[in-house]
């Protein structure tokens, strides 16, 4: 198991609450996973195996897996190849904080890699559902949240996942909005909507800049962001015979999005939370220039 997603599949199991994931995201930042957890990840050792031989320090075992002939010293040169994905980094801090042993964490990989369907896709359903949003746009927002997280994670460099609390954008007067429209075979807006300091966060990240406040820079850097999710989501769909386009991208300060058939997504990351969101049309007012 190497899922992407297994912070997900946890949020939606119930294993961690909300609490318990922003604080694993927060460590996962500066979290580095041991050959131990690859090796369980990758099938090479099994959980009971590693319980065995615990306590051991997480950098002690590579040299401890070929004394103990777990490994040959070619399998660990290969594994020690093995990219430090997100998932990997969850394991790490899990064992770190004591949340789980190598036992309870082998079971979690095995459950996540044997789950059907999509962690992203299956959260987003529940919370249209509880929403009460119409089964066909249900599923569009669902198609576009798992694009998103997957570009959220991966040109901002952080893990996440779908919370299911309500979304906390700071206060009122201190927030910014950017939204962008769809139109053609499939209407609807998408946004991100944060806290100026989540705002300069993710534009920082984006842009590799420095960014210190929520200035003109940072709104063109996070509007850039959701112009080229919503660029990947239209050519997605344009492989399926859908024909989109995208509109001017818009930018609101200390606005808060009413959007028709609105679905708000508090997304956690590891730098803190903001809100994806989701709307039949459009949420923010002010057109900008891109």
């Amino acid at each position: 198991m190497n899922s992407l997603y297994f912070a997900q599949f946890l949020v939606n199991e119930g294993t961690l609450d909300s609490q318990e994931v922003k604080e694993l995201l927060r460590q996962c930042e500066e979290t580095e996973p041991g050959l131990a957890v690859v090796a369980l990840a990758e099938g090479a050792v099994s959980a009971s195996k590693l319980a065995e031989l615990m306590p051991f320090e997480k950098d002690a075992f590579p040299h401890l897996a070929v004394a103990e002939g777990l490994l040959f010293a070619s399998q660990v040169e290969k594994l020690q190849e093995v990219r430090a994905t997100d998932g990997l980094k969850l394991a790490q801090a899990l064992l770190d904080s004591g949340k789980m042993d190598f036992v309870e964490l082998g079971r979690q990989m095995a459950a996540c890699g044997a789950a059907e369907g999509s962690p992203i896709k299956d959260a987003v359903r529940r919370l249209a559902e509880d929403n009460e949003e119409p089964a066909a746009e249900s599923e569009t927002y669902a198609e576009f949240t798992e694009l998103f997280m997957r570009s959220l994670m991966r040109f901002m460099d952080t893990s996440a996942v779908i919370d299911f609390s309500e979304p906390e954008c700071g206060g009122m007067y201190a927030t910014h909005t950017v939204s962008q429209r769809l139109t053609g075979s499939v209407s609807f807006v998408s946004g991100i909507y944060a806290s100026d300091k989540i705002f300069v966060e993710m534009a920082q990240r984006y842009s590799r800049e420095m960014i210190d406040e929520a200035d003109e820079m940072a709104e063109d850097s996070v509007a850039e962001f959701l112009n080229v999710v919503n660029g990947l989501f239209v050519v997605d769909l344009g492989k399926r015979d859908f024909d989109l386009d995208l509109e001017t991208p818009r930018i609101g300060k200390n606005t808060h999005p009413m959007g028709s058939h609105q679905l708000r997504l508090c997304v956690d990351t590891g730098f803190g939370a903001f809100a994806l969101v989701l709307a039949a049309d459009e949420f923010t007012l002010k057109e900008r220039p891109f």
